[in-house]
């Protein structure tokens, strides 16, 4: 990508990653508030499952090869191609010619793989246009990225009311919608890509496997995506258990969500300026962990707060690994090869524990205890974000 050299080059630049990182979450949280119509409409719950579960697997597996496609073909190109990717795989999940589910499937593989690119190759982005920029703009993308799936939780009832379809348009919205930051990012595909030596596709991500800065940077990207997922599929789950009414229960993790917007808006940004970024992943992880037990043993009374404080950790921390990507790389290329690493390895280890806390509560017949183990991994969070937290850099 060519560096911007005017305040309208720049503004074109920063709309565009932030337009970008909003098309990142709503194709995939607008499912949840849409599955008892899609279970009404016919199609199985396990189907259901499968297309939430199918992203995340390809957020991981995709960005095992991501990198290399920016480094070959240019992070813009890349992007703007994982765009039309994402677009088409929203049109795709949204038909069912076939009547056995297999184009939502082959949909939900695309955007997975869309979605994958702009996961890799953002803070990529970031680092190689504002290397001295990295607190603040990782702050702007992420908000942005949590923006969008708030919005993909909060619109989905009422496009499928509004529109003509019903759910199956809600959900194709979002194609129509991952568009638009096409259109504003055309400027970015015109300029001729940087020319680098070709070399094995996973050759920066096998150099970056004996380095062990790389890996605490995965185990905090891996940890933070386990808690995160796997903590709000089961969140409404565990509020009515304790208590709440079904609106209540969609409700404040709707609101949780919001809160959590201006946490990833905050915390880069003075975590950014700071040497040493471990103290911030440390008062994330310990906002997490202090949610957990808010949910579970606190009175009915006290659970909004504290699953606004649950909120409060898991978006801090995402953003923080993130900026942890931008931090602990010395140019873009070695980005774009940890981003990689990190959320290949980190989102694949992640995508069975949503399943497995619904597995723990069938043999325990408990949601306290099955709910109650995500502050295992909690704990973990807070070493691993401890360590890839300390001043330096990946050699």
């Amino acid at each position: 990508m060519k560096t911007p050299s005017s305040v309208w080059q720049h503004s074109l630049l920063i709309i565009g990653i932030l337009l970008i990182a909003m098309n990142l979450r709503p194709a995939i949280t607008a499912l949840a508030p849409l599955v008892e119509r899609m279970q009404t409409g016919g199609v199985d719950v396990q189907v259901i499952g499968l297309l939430t579960t199918l992203p995340l697997v390809l957020f991981g597996l995709a960005g095992l090869f991501v990198g290399a496609i920016g480094n070959r073909f240019g992070f813009a190109r890349a992007l703007g191609a994982g765009l039309m990717i994402l677009s088409i795989g929203c049109f795709l999940r949204s038909w069912d010619f076939s009547g056995t589910n297999f184009e939502r499937l082959a949909g939900s593989f695309l955007i997975g793989t869309g979605i994958a690119f702009g996961n890799v190759l953002l803070p990529g982005v970031v680092k190689s246009r504002y290397p001295n920029h990295v607190g603040l703009m990782t702050s702007l993308y992420s908000t942005a990225m949590n923006l969008g799936g708030t919005l993909g939780i909060a619109l989905a009832v009422p496009l499928a009311n509004w529109l003509n379809g019903g759910w199956n348009s809600s959900l194709n919205a979002w194609g129509y919608v991952a568009l638009i930051p096409l259109l504003i990012w055309l400027p970015q595909l015109m300029h001729k890509p940087t020319i680098r030596q070709r070399t094995h596709p996973f050759a920066g991500i096998i150099q970056l496997l004996g380095r062990g800065r790389a890996w605490q940077v995965t185990a905090q990207m891996g940890l933070q995506s386990l808690l995160f997922y796997s903590s709000v599929a089961w969140l409404p789950t565990m509020l009515q258990l304790r208590g709440m009414s079904e609106s209540q229960s969609y409700g404040w993790p709707t609101a949780m969500l919001i809160c959590g917007c201006v946490a990833s808006l905050i915390i880069p940004t003075l975590a950014g300026k700071a040497r040493s970024q471990s103290y911030w992943t440390l008062t994330c992880a310990s906002m997490t962990t202090l949610g957990l037990c808010g949910i579970l043993w606190l009175p009915l009374a006290w659970l909004g707060p504290a699953t606004l404080i649950l909120g409060l950790g898991l978006n801090g921390g995402f953003s923080m690994s993130l900026l942890l990507i931008a931090m602990r790389s010395r140019d873009s290329e070695t980005a774009g090869n940890l981003s990689s690493m990190a959320q290949a390895i980190g989102y694949l280890a992640a995508a069975p524990f949503p399943w497995f806390i619904g597995w723990l509560h069938t043999t325990t017949d408990s949601w306290p205890i099955a709910y109650g183990f995500l502050l295992i991994p909690a704990l973990g969070l807070a070493i691993a974000g401890m360590l890839a937290g300390r001043p330096g850099f990946v050699k």
